[in-house]
């Protein structure tokens, strides 16, 4: 990884601290105790991703005062880490992505609405549902021409794995008739 680039445990902290401005042990609480411990919930790898945001400008740290005598760090999103989080919500999405990438597609999506708004989410959508079509309809050719030679067992892992990508299409187009007509758009 460059130095300029920022690792997907880093643009999840920007989205959660764009969501609420956070200490690094509430950030780390979130990683702990809900489903973004995939992400990483170990200290030794949020409190230095905390850093080089920091250091980058993206992030900014002021100390307020906690129970008892403690003092927090509360962190807060800069316009800089604003743009940096928006260009990487909004960026294009490759059929590797869809392949290889899904669980950075859906923490795009979670922070999506909120940092860039309702036309950006419904782009995103429409883009990953376009890509998901193309993706499944790949899966289901291979298979189509190579089931004999998977074996009963890779044959059926195949099929769940597109059964799997035809769920997430499904979610899709149902994620865009929502945003499509839900009422009061921001």
């Amino acid at each position: 990884m460059s130095r300029n680039e920022i690792a997907l445990l880093g643009y999840a902290l920007l989205g959660l601290i764009h969501q609420k401005p956070s200490s690094g042990y509430d950030l780390r609480k979130i990683f702990t105790d809900t489903p973004m411990a995939g992400y990483s919930d170990s200290p030794g790898a949020i409190y230095p991703a905390l850093r080089r945001l920091e250091e980058r400008g993206l992030v900014q740290g002021s100390i307020v005062a906690g129970s008892g005598l403690r003092q927090r760090k509360v962190l807060t999103i800069t316009p800089a880490g604003l743009a940096e989080l928006k260009q990487w919500l909004t960026g294009p999405i490759r059929q590797d992505d869809v392949g290889n990438h899904l669980n950075e597609l859906m923490l795009r999506f979670a922070f999506l609405d909120g940092a860039a708004g309702r036309a950006a989410t419904i782009q995103f959508l429409q883009a990953f549902e376009a890509e998901l079509k193309v993706y499944v309809a790949t899966l289901n050719g291979f298979l189509k021409i190579h089931a004999e030679k998977l074996g009963m067992s890779g044959r059926l892992a195949l099929e769940s794995g597109i059964l799997g990508y035809e769920a997430q299409l499904q979610w899709a187009s149902h994620a865009i008739h929502v945003y499509q007509n839900k009422e009061n758009p921001k």
